[in-house]
Order: C-alpha cells, then sequence, then structure tokens
C-alpha cells in the first residue's frame, strides 16, 4: 500500500495539465497472461524517457487510472504529446502491445480532442507480482461469480435501458459503501471483485432503471429470499488462494472452485408489469438494427430500450423530434432518425446508422414545428461533403484525415482531389477539425440542417 501511495504521489507530481478541449483520451482493455479481466490495475500515459535507464525514476505520467472488473481503463485529459501506454508495476510495467522492455513497445500520438480506442494488450506476469521475497506486489484480484436468472413474468420484454439509466442490478456489501453492478442484458453471471483476505461477504440486493409499470416481484438465492434478508456467500464459495511450486517459482492463485465441490447458489429474478397511468402525447416505437446496449432519447428524454432491440417513447407531443440511440462503447455505433409526430402514435421506426450525433443530443428540448412535412414523416437525414484546400493556392490537400465532433467523433481519411464525406447526421452543431502536418490547425463549426452540405475546409501551408 505504502509504494502504491508512493508511486501514485509522483506521477500526479509529475503530471502535466492540459486545458479543456486541449487534451485526449484513450482506452482499452487490459488481460492477464491466462486471458481473464486483469482488475484494479494500474494504468498510464507515461511520457518516453531520455534512456532506459531507470523507470522508476525517470518516468512522467500524464495520465492515470484503474482497470474495471472487466479490465477496461479510460485514460483522460492527456496533453497533446507522444507517450507509452503502460500497466502495473511501475519499476517493471507492461508496455503496449504487451512487453516489458521499452525498445518494443508502441509510441503513440495523442491530438488535442483526440480519441484512441481499442489499445487492448495483454500484462506480463512479471508486472503483476514479483517472485522475490518481500519485493512490492500488487495484490491478485479475488473475484466472485454469481450465475443470475432474469425474466418477466409471463414471458414480457427485459429492459436494459429506462428512467435515464441503464437497467442493472445492484450488490451493496452490508456494513461497508462499496457497490457491485450488473447490467440485464449481460446478467448470466455476476462477476465482480472483493477486497484481499476478505472471509464472508454478504449483500443488499436492487435493481435500478427500472421502466415504469414494472416492480421486481421476487428476488432468490438458491432458497433464500432477498427481498427481505441479504445475499450471504456460502464460505464454501469464498475465493481462496491455492499456492503451488514449479520449477522453483512460487505461484498463487485465485479460485473460486469449493475444494468440496459445493456450487455457487444461482440469483433468480423475477419482474412483472402493471397497467400504466394514461399521459399526454402519444407512443412512438420501433427498433434497432442489433442488439447492442445503448442509451435512447426523442429530443433529449430518455425513453425504453429492451434487449431484444425494440424501443418506446410515452408522452410524445406533437411536432418535430429527433431520436437517437447513444453508442456506449468505442467503436460502436449510434442511430437515429429526424421525424415528425401527430396525433396518433407512431409504430416501426428503425433508427439509421450516423457517424456522430449532436454534442447536446441528451439535452431536453421542445418539438420543432412540423412545416410542411406530414404527420408520421421520417426525414432523410443531411450528409457532409466536401474538400480540404491550401488556403493559398486552393490545391487540394490529398492526406491525412479529418475529424467531424459532436458528442463523440469520428475520422475520415482525406480522398483524392481533397475530398471527404460525412453520412446520415441529424440537425445540430458539429465541428470540423483538421490536423495535418505541414498545415495550420482547423477547428471549424458547421450547423447540420435538413438539407446536405458543401464545404470547402482550408489550411494554410506552414512550409
Amino acid at each position: 500500500m505504502i509504494e502504491f501511495l508512493l508511486t501514485l504521489l509522483m506521477a500526479l507530481s509529475q503530471g502535466i495539465p492540459a486545458l479543456p478541449g486541449q487534451s485526449g483520451t484513450v482506452t482499452g482493455v487490459l488481460r492477464t497472461a491466462a486471458g481473464e479481466p486483469a482488475a484494479g490495475v494500474r494504468v498510464s500515459a507515461m511520457v518516453p524517457p531520455e534512456s532506459d535507464v531507470d523507470v522508476r525514476s525517470v518516468a512522467s505520467f500524464a495520465a492515470l487510472a484503474e482497470t474495471d472488473m472487466d479490465g477496461r481503463y479510460r485514460l483522460e485529459g492527456i496533453p497533446q504529446g507522444r507517450y507509452y501506454i503502460v500497466a502495473g508495476r511501475v519499476d517493471q510495467p507492461t508496455y503496449y502491445p504487451g512487453t516489458t522492455e521499452m525498445t518494443k513497445a508502441r509510441i503513440f500520438s495523442v491530438t488535442p480532442g483526440g480519441f484512441i480506442s481499442g489499445i487492448d494488450f495483454v500484462m506480463v506476469d512479471s508486472s503483476v507480482r514479483s517472485n522475490l521475497p518481500g519485493a512490492g506486489q500488487l495484490q491478485l484480484a479475488r473475484r466472485i461469480t454469481i450465475p443470475t436468472q432474469v425474466a418477466v413474468e409471463g414471458g414480457g420484454k427485459l429492459p436494459v435501458f429506462a428512467a435515464g439509466g441503464f437497467t442493472q442490478i445492484r450488490l451493496t456489501e452490508t456494513g461497508y459503501s462499496s457497490e457491485s453492478t450488473v447490467e440485464l442484458k449481460s446478467s448470466s453471471s455476476f462477476d465482480f471483485s472483493i477486497s484481499s483476505g476478505q472471509t464472508s461477504a454478504e449483500y443488499n440486493v436492487s435493481v435500478d432503471y427500472l421502466p415504469e409499470g414494472y416492480f421486481v416481484k421476487s428476488m432468490t438465492f438458491g432458497a433464500d429470499n432477498v427481498m427481505t434478508g441479504t445475499l450471504k456467500i456460502p464460505q464454501a464459495n469464498m475465493p481462496r488462494t491455492i499456492v503451488s511450486n514449479v520449477g522453483g517459482i512460487t505461484q498463487q492463485v485465485i479460485t473460486q472452485v469449493s475444494a468440496s465441490g459445493v456450487l455457487m447458489p444461482t440469483l433468480t429474478i423475477t419482474l412483472s408489469t402493471t397497467s400504466l397511468p394514461p399521459v399526454n402525447g402519444v407512443r412512438v416505437s420501433g427498433h434497432v438494427k442489433d442488439t447492442g446496449v445503448r442509451s435512447i432519447y426523442i429530443s433529449g428524454n430518455p425513453g425504453t430500450l429492451y434487449s431484444d432491440g425494440t424501443f418506446e417513447f410515452r408522452g410524445v407531443r406533437p411536432g418535430r423530434h429527433v431520436a437517437a440511440a447513444v453508442g456506449r462503447r468505442p467503436g460502436q455505433m449510434s442511430l437515429a432518425a429526424s421525424i415528425v409526430v401527430g396525433d396518433h402514435d407512431l409504430e416501426g421506426l428503425e433508427l439509421q446508422e450516423t457517424a456522430t450525433l449532436p454534442s447536446d443530443v441528451k439535452l431536453p428540448s421542445e418539438p420543432g414545428p412540423a412545416g410542411t412535412h406530414a404527420p408520421g414523416s421520417v426525414l432523410p437525414l443531411a450528409s457532409l461533403r466536401g474538400r480540404a484546400l491550401e488556403e493559398s493556392s486552393g490545391r487540394p490537400i490529398e492526406e491525412g484525415s479529418i475529424t467531424l465532433v459532436g458528442r463523440d467523433q469520428v475520422s475520415v481519411a482525406i480522398g483524392a482531389g481533397g475530398q471527404f464525406e460525412f453520412p446520415k447526421l441529424l440537425p445540430g452543431t458539429y465541428r470540423l477539425d483538421m490536423q495535418i502536418f505541414g498545415h495550420s490547425i482547423i477547428h471549424q463549426p458547421v450547423a447540420i440542417g435538413d438539407d446536405d452540405i458543401n464545404l470547402d475546409v482550408k489550411s494554410l501551408r506552414l512550409y
């Protein structure tokens, strides 16, 4: 613990501050050599030192994060510059793409507002713990896996996003403030970490973010009713450490397999529904093209998304609306539609893939005027096309990429003649960013409406 605090202080003291909008983000997944998620591991963006003589004394860390139970990490606020992505012990880290040798590590260039995803790598064992007696060690993660079954009485649809949040099971440890959650969509098992050395575990169970009209009818853990009592992990199923010696090297493995063969009980949750009160407005419903979990909004007001990919909004007022299913993970496509609502329910709405969404897509807004569009209309989404040009000569720039920034950001390669395109965009305000070697940096706001836009983006050649 002392070593970790000293390391954290060193990292913070050597950090490099960045102004809002002038920093980047890096995300990825970290795994152990056995292929399991590496939970609770420190990940950093490290400035390349001048020499590989002593990483502990010369390393400077621009961002610091810890992996979650699935091994995911997110490094934010990274100033513009060049960095290694490293994980584990400071004195012997694992460098991306999975090496302890700095000369074999990859260096990333982080740009203002840049987003680098998919930086997934495997930790080298020596970065996790030392085989030397008395050396500083990173505790092995102690994890519990509880089989779960969630169903809606009568075969009803299982919600995955409602009331402005992702529907989830929550375990709150009794006597402590620690909490663990799992989304209903992925609830065939509940996998979470517990404190090192903990010999018992007892939790209160709840289900969060259920749609209006849904309620929990029953919750059992094996034969125990956890609606009125707590979920107690049987002693036989608590994680235990198995120590072995292979080739003179002591190995420690954390296992949940019961020595007596006792299986972990199943957490079984049954949801039920009740009739809904009448509301002003109509119902808008439809489906998304896949069953990936997303948040879903109409004119900034949250709706309900179900595990089968269907969705609905209740109490929608007449007028012009934008509907959006917002991707929640890097690389997950967002979906959108521009519609006109009248005084009758609108059913069968299909959302289209879009490059990105306006930054204010989650902010509630009043319906717009329908204009000449008939109620029930689904309006085409506009495309943004253009050319990248040198400001002085007007010649096309035929290299690099251009980025459209909204709620997320997406980049496309600049093609022949300097051409680029971002198709199917919701009405709203965006920003075009262009940063090409040897040219001035461009940040150009763009307002998207119903019609396609053709735009020239000009950059001054510096040398």
